[in-house]
């Protein structure tokens, strides 16, 4: 039986309910923090810079700079919000389109495309199954599911289980192609050239949809200009810690008990939480939330509804600028007839309305909002899925969305060059893009104590109190607009693995910028009972904090003997040693985690 099974009575989380009045206190207060901050780095760039070591101390300057954009950014991505009510669900297409005078309306088609590849069959059924469960209060719409099955497990190979006898056991549709070009995105393309659905509902294998689903997000497409719904994507079964008392007493034979009962809190505070960082609550209750309000949030797949006549006109508008572009370079060789190529390309040239990318979500997304299609993310959770059960997983599938949003960034397709996006979508998308650049900050913030405690050179001229007067106050208020920005979502993991992360995404960055292939790996459905020891994951962290408390122990060291020669450059280097040691913890930990649903006393 799958581990998952005995979390099946686990509820979703309730939306975040926004509030006007809280949100005019954050743009009160990000407008001050924009203030401040900019005072701050004007202060540091007069006054502080150490301009006797400045291939040391100006690194640090711009990291700081580059630090606050992103700060910025999230300021003006979070300045409002836009919840639309819900409406009742369609029943006709001229209730989501304006049809034309020779166009009879009919009731609507919706297709719910179950993308699948490399899954277990119990998966994938309990997916299928669920589906089957929809309700829709018309009987005249036409609700049609296919299975995607891009691992060609149609028989053919007696060492596979046979997913096509699967669709035929719930009487649903079922696509395979010969080939996997173009990796999720092509499955989903091959699969839209074959079916007529005015929606398009995309799960993945494990995406169990609820039975109202339909009924609360088809409303949104009498908006005629919708062309895509997301929705929260939930992972119920994402470890929820067990109790630090209760660890204790099981991984200390005897007195364990009592050691515990001495630790303050230790009966309510919980260990192992989240412990892979996956929880996306926060990602999709606020931040895609929020984006609502520049029609910004882009589709993450899984979990989403597509209006077909957006898909088909992008389709067509990308196949006909690829048939200019192969035009162009025909017309260079005098030995091609340029009609007779044309009217060839016209019929082979394919139609690819998923754009064929590792991120095709983010991607397409980008090319709809640039034709001017609108876009809305859900509050309420309509499904469950499975999160990465190991750190392996949860890195592979990290580096992948790093790489796909930063292969974007660095192509003809970066949404900052696109005319049709206004400043709001393209601010929101720098945001994002932003995020996965952070690798050349964060190493200057994590190897700066280190630096000191063995030079004992600081980047300032001193961390003097016109130094605190300024760095509290900022710090403070970047605290508070992250506070009021996320009401009601715990940031503490997110920001955690934000840092804990460089690594992944600095691997990412490497791999997009010198043109490595990059491959589309789906994220595992299954627990490890071996465990999981990834230290090709948590060796650069290690090495660094070995090193950074070699240096900290010198400091300690010079202390004793009263030759430091700074006390408050090392109270400042030793309080940023502690946070950025807090802050990689717990990804190191994950390193070395095991999980065990049977035995609860392992997950500690």
């Amino acid at each position: 039986m799958q581990y998952y099974k005995k979390f099946e009575s686990r509820t979703p989380y309730i939306p975040v309910k926004f509030s006007l009045t809280r949100d005019l206190i954050f743009d009160f207060v990000g407008i001050i923090f924009i203030f401040i901050g900019l005072d701050y780095l004007v202060w540091r760039w007069k006054y502080s810079i150490n301009w006797d070591i400045p291939v040391v101390s100006l690194p640090l300057f711009i990291a700081e700079i580059l630090s606050f954009t992103g700060s910025i950014l999230t300021v003006i991505s979070y300045w409002s919000f836009k919840d639309i009510k819900k409406k009742k669900p369609v029943r006709f297409l001229g209730e989501i389109k304006d049809l034309a005078e020779d166009e009879e309306d009919r009731p609507l088609k919706i297709d719910i495309f179950i993308a699948s590849y490399n899954e277990e069959l119990e998966i994938v059924e309990d997916t299928i199954r669920d589906a089957t469960k929809l309700k829709y209060p018309y009987d005249d719409v036409d609700i049609n599911i296919y299975l995607l099955d891009d691992g060609r497990r149609d028989g053919r190979d007696p060492d596979k289980e046979n997913f096509k006898k699967l669709a035929e056991k719930y009487h649903i549709g079922y696509f395979v192609r010969e080939n996997n070009i173009g990796f999720k995105a092509g499955n989903m393309n091959n699969a839209f050239i074959q079916t007529n659905g005015d929606l398009i509902v995309i799960l993945d294998a494990d995406t169990r949809v609820f039975p109202d689903f339909l009924k609360n997000t088809t409303g949104y497409f009498r908006n005629t200009n919708m062309g895509w719904i997301q929705t929260p994507q939930w992972f119920y079964d994402i470890p929820q810690g067990i109790p630090l008392r209760k660890c204790i007493a099981k991984k200390i034979p005897i007195i364990g008990k009592y050691i515990g009962k001495l630790i303050p809190f230790g009966k309510n505070l919980k260990v192992g939480k989240n412990i892979f960082g996956t929880e996306p609550r926060l990602f999709y209750d606020i931040i895609l939330r929020r984006r609502n309000a520049a029609n910004a949030g882009f589709s993450c797949g899984a979990g989403s509804v597509q209006r077909r006549d957006a898909l088909n006109k992008l389709g067509e508008k990308e196949r006909q600028a690829r048939i200019k572009t192969k035009l162009k370079k025909a017309a260079k060789n005098k030995n091609i007839n340029l009609i007779e190529y044309k009217n060839e390309l016209q019929k082979t040239e394919p139609f690819r309305p998923f754009a064929h990318h590792i991120s095709e979500d983010i991607f397409t997304s980008i090319l709809l909002h640039n034709e001017g299609w609108e876009s809305y993310q859900h509050p309420d959770v309509e499904c469950k899925m499975l999160s990465p059960q190991t750190l392996d997983d949860a890195a592979k599938q990290s580096k992948r969305y790093a790489e796909g949003t930063l292969d974007i960034a660095f192509s003809k397709h970066n949404p900052l060059f696109k005319k049709g996006l206004s400043w709001r979508q393209k601010s929101a998308y720098l945001e994002t893009i932003w995020s996965y650049l952070s690798p050349f900050w964060l190493a200057i913030f994590m190897l700066y104590p280190t630096y000191f405690f063995f030079t004992l050179q600081a980047p300032l001229k001193a961390f003097n109190f016109d130094f605190f007067l300024r760095i509290v106050p900022f710090l403070l208020l970047n605290v508070a607009i992250a506070t009021l920005g996320n009401w009601g979502v715990s940031t503490k993991r997110s920001e955690q693995y934000y840092m804990a992360g460089i690594w992944i995404k600095f691997v990412a960055l490497l791999n997009v910028i010198f043109g490595k292939n990059i491959k589309f790996n789906v994220t595992k459905k299954s627990v490890s009972k071996s465990g999981n020891k990834s230290l090709k994951h948590i060796w650069p962290h290690l090495t660094w904090m070995i090193i950074t408390l070699t240096g900290f122990s010198y400091n300690i060291y010079l202390v004793i003997i009263h030759k430091h020669p700074s006390y408050s450059a090392l109270f400042a280097n030793t309080y940023w040693m502690i946070f950025n040691f807090y802050q990689i913890t717990p990804f190191i930990r994950a390193g070395f985690w095991k999980t065990d649903y049977e035995d609860d006393s392992v997950n500690c």
